[in-house]
């Protein structure tokens, strides 16, 4: 096999993977029509690579002949596909009449591809084994292809001109990167109509990165606006794969042209002249790497790791926060009580300090209401920072109950009923009241968020050999079953506004201490939390 064949091979595998996964995660993340016809889009280049693999690396002519009419189908969908999702991204009116001509088009020529008139044969053509020869339908497929695609990428850089600020941005990465994709794609026509392209693999090359561009800008630039949490880390990951990739390509294609001067065969020597070649381009390799580092993300791989951490720590603070925001709410309550007491004996200190035992009735009630406000805020204040688990013997209705009386503003304001069944025989356990405290908060929330036409919040607790039962239930609006299998998930939410860490933490929490936590729901139908607890330490 040739060097250059080897690396059309190469760089025609390395396309169709990228296209394949970066379809794949469109269909899979897009929240819009056009975010699904791009994904199709990736998939048609996928198509494309995979099937042009075969044909030319093939040795029987029927084989290569049947790949090479497969791969025309997404030759022309390719096209379409753009030109759909241009019209549908950048909401042009009055086009439902072009796009439909497009699909009829694509849709013949797809028909006719597996005929003669499309692909008439295959025949070696330079360093390649088979190519397809084109049949009279071809010519007219290549120029539809052609001004397809060049209507499109005309209206994406027409909106480029004439958008500003972030928008600006999404358009210049979205037409770049398929003008990169499509130049070099395009190249593959030149060989069809018997045009020796040498540099055609190495442009391939090029082409291959498309998918990697767009989906830098989708994580960089919330392209086509889907917004994923974890950014440029995972877009480096991608980008510097695809570097060394090449770089191992570039490797192997120089050892087998020395391979042919020198005319050896043995391992040991293959082997020692690839360690050779890569001590030579190791530098080469830094310095891709370096400018993806400076002119991609202005910065090192190491610092990208520490901002998410950062990032997610600042997140973690905000729902934490969140809660303490709720919890003052109701605080604020606990403390107007005490400081009632307080108050009333003072008033009454003037006129009665004289009278026999007063001023010791005062002296303790003050002391106690003091401690009891001491003991709110201190709740209050260690609530607010974690530490590591401090476990203590108790009650798990205790925790329980000074949770709802804390929220039971909330409760009050939404007409929700309270139901306590709980099981008066239950041991104790050892746990951090804080963190639990957390957990339940967290979870008493979601309830009442679900709930706030009203309804019934249920706890229900009981104990199964060595572990406690409590199950959270409640008659609000229920969870879709699509978004129970990622509740858990650090920053998944349904909530507007929410961060999606509240359930991650309280998991977190849960697991710690090392018991369990199982969701159950319906749609409309209302939500069941179960959380179990072992009855012995978790130390």
């Amino acid at each position: 096999m040739n060097y250059l064949l080897l690396n059309f091979i190469i760089a025609l595998w390395i396309e169709s993977i990228s296209s394949l996964f970066f379809g794949i995660f469109l269909l899979i993340k897009g929240t819009e029509k056009s975010h699904r016809i791009f994904g199709l889009h990736s998939l048609s280049v996928s198509w494309w690579s995979f099937c042009q693999i075969w044909e030319i690396s093939c040795d029987k002519y029927s084989t290569s002949l049947f790949w090479g009419r497969i791969e025309t189908i997404g030759v022309t969908f390719i096209a379409t596909f753009f030109l759909h999702f241009v019209i549908s991204f950048l909401q042009i009116k009055n086009k439902k009449w072009l796009i439909r001509l497009a699909y009829l088009i694509s849709s013949i020529f797809g028909g006719l591809s597996l005929t003669k008139y499309m692909i008439a044969t295959t025949a070696p053509k330079f360093y390649l084994k088979h190519y397809h020869v084109p049949g009279i339908i071809f010519h007219f497929m290549t120029v539809y292809f052609c001004i397809c695609v060049s209507y499109a990428i005309w209206k994406v850089i027409g909106a480029y001109k004439n958008s500003l600020g972030e928008k600006k941005n999404k358009l210049k990465y979205l037409w770049l990167g398929e003008l990169l994709g499509f130049a070099s794609g395009s190249a593959n026509f030149l060989l069809v109509y018997n045009i020796n392209v040498p540099f055609l693999p190495f442009l391939t090359y090029l082409g291959s990165i498309w998918p990697a561009f767009v989906t830098y800008a989708i994580l960089r630039h919330h392209l086509l606006d889907i917004n994923i949490v974890i950014k440029r880390t995972a877009v480096y990951s991608i980008l510097v794969t695809l570097i060394t990739m090449l770089y191992f390509s570039l490797v192997y294609m120089m050892e087998f042209i020395f391979r042919g001067f020198v005319g050896y065969k043995s391992v040991p020597w293959t082997l020692s002249v690839i360690a050779l070649f890569i001590l030579i381009f190791q530098p080469l390799k830094n310095l891709s790497q370096s400018f993806v580092d400076k002119y991609f993300f202005k910065t090192s791989q190491a610092t990208l790791v520490e901002e998410l951490q950062k990032a997610q720590e600042e997140l973690k603070r905000a729902e934490r926060l969140k809660a303490v925001g709720t919890l003052a709410a109701g605080m604020a309550h606990e403390i107007k009580n005490p400081l009632t007491g307080i108050k009333t004996f003072t008033e009454y200190l003037s006129a009665k300090h004289s009278e026999p035992g007063f001023v010791d009735k005062f002296q303790k009630i003050v002391s106690t209401e003091v401690d009891r406000i001491n003991s709110i805020v201190q709740q209050l204040l260690d609530f607010s920072k974690p530490k590591p688990l401090e476990l203590k013997e108790i009650n798990i209705h205790q925790i329980i109950d000074q949770t709802l009386s804390l929220l039971s503003n909330s409760s009050i304001k939404y007409k929700i009923s309270i139901i306590k069944n709980y099981d008066v025989s239950l041991p104790s356990v050892y746990v951090d009241p804080n963190q639990i405290q957390q957990v339940f908060c967290n979870l008493f929330l979601n309830a009442i968020e679900a709930m706030k036409k009203g309804g019934k919040l249920i706890i229900t607790t009981g104990q199964d050999k060595n572990i406690i039962k409590i199950t959270i239930s409640d008659t609000g609006e229920g969870i879709a079953k699509k978004d129970i299998e990622h509740i858990f998930d650090p920053f998944y939410t349904s909530k507007q506004g929410g961060t999606g860490l509240g359930m991650s933490i309280t998991y977190g929490i849960i697991k710690e201490h090392k018991g369990a936590i199982k969701v159950e729901s319906e749609k409309n139908k209302g939500a069941s939390v179960t959380v179990t607890l072992p009855i012995k330490s978790a130390q």
